[in-house]
């Protein structure tokens, strides 16, 4: 079984087919989409929440250390420092499409 990907560029003409405009307008709204949600996840806060309604949310959480985690390879116990980790929560609309 393949997996389908989706790149921006396949985003860009699916969203310029729907709205009708070219694809280079479409191009520059979609990319400045992206880099600003891109900025917004990455500013220097620990716990952050972009809600995008009927779509869903993305979460910035801070993760704890791990003094005593293991390298799988080497059996060897090493040290894994504190940081952020992303997470997606679909909204309501994706959800039931997934459920069926």
């Amino acid at each position: 079984m393949r997996t389908r990907t989706y790149t921006k560029k396949d985003v860009v003409e699916i969203t310029a087919k729907r709205s009708g405009h070219t694809f280079s307008t479409t191009f520059k709204i979609v990319d400045e989409a992206f880099v600003t949600l891109r900025e917004m996840l990455c500013e220097d806060t620990n716990n952050l929440r972009i809600e995008i309604r009927g779509f869903g949310v993305f979460e910035v959480k801070p993760t704890k250390a791990k003094p005593k985690a293991r390298n799988p390879r080497t059996n060897e116990i090493v040290y894994v420092p504190p940081r952020r980790k992303t997470h997606f929560k679909p909204g309501i609309i994706i959800k039931a499409a997934l459920k069926k």
